[in-house]
């Protein structure tokens, strides 16, 4: 019978040495948070005390860092995606970053970067819909939904 590769029971257990090089690999491919790498393990059947322990490995190998998970993936979205500040911070809290790491993450954005790609989006946007009021508001609230803060949207309105 084939195995199912979403299947949460695989049919034969992987040993401890094996399910470091699985969660060890999965962890290089990029980075990971918390949360990923315990659903990871779950998922491949690795629980409780073997779980603890192989994640304490992998923190200890450098293959987990909540830290550089944060400063990743807040850079990666500001630069890649263009999301502002407030939906890097909800998305990183919804990943249960702590709050200090959070904090470092949106302060390593650079303040003069994130104005300039605020400036470009909102001249895209107002190009985008009619030079009116109702055209301006559409603006703005595309650039709040992609979490730029209102006041610094409005303020170059």
């Amino acid at each position: 019978m084939p195995r199912n590769p979403n299947s949460t029971n695989p049919e034969k257990a992987l040993t401890p040495d094996e399910a470091l090089a699985k969660m060890e690999h999965f962890c290089a491919y990029r980075e990971r948070c918390p949360q990923e790498v315990h659903r990871k393990m779950t998922e491949l059947g690795i629980e409780g005390e073997t779980a603890e322990q192989i994640y304490q490995v992998l923190e200890g190998d450098g293959y987990i860092s909540e830290e550089r998970f944060a400063l990743a993936f807040a850079g990666g979205k500001f630069r890649v995606n263009r999301w502002g500040r407030v939906r890097i911070r909800v998305e990183l809290q919804r990943r249960a970053i702590a709050p200090h790491y959070v904090r470092q993450a949106l302060d390593a954005i650079d303040e003069h970067q994130y104005l300039q790609v605020l400036r470009e989006l909102l001249e895209k946007k107002l190009q985008q819909n009619a030079p009116t009021h109702q055209g301006r508001t559409k603006a703005a609230t595309a650039l709040i939904r992609a979490g730029f803060e209102p006041e610094l949207v409005f303020g170059l309105l």
